[in-house]
């Protein structure tokens, strides 16, 4: 499997992820921020059809989320990998 292709399947899995966050948040189950999801599902679209677009989505992960926090690891490692292709 290629970087590339590599890419795609980890950046559809985790917009799934997002949007149940989504959800999560608007019934309450969640106290992620709303905003912030909204904008690192808008840049995974974005950049699962475009290429070289600048990624803002890891500095919101690294300067509010926790260091710990699963999602964001995950959303970091995706953006290295975007770099590569």
């Amino acid at each position: 499997m290629s970087l590339e292709e590599r890419f795609n399947k980890k950046n559809s899995e985790l917009q799934q992820k997002i949007e149940v966050e989504i959800v999560k948040v608007k019934e309450g189950q969640s106290k992620r921020n709303m905003v912030q999801l909204q904008t690192i599902l808008t840049e995974l679209q974005k950049s699962n059809t475009q290429k070289n677009i600048i990624l803002s989505y890891p500095r919101i992960i690294v300067d509010s989320w926790d260091y710990s926090d699963e999602l964001g690891v995950e959303l970091l490692e995706l953006a290295e990998l975007y770099k590569k292709i």
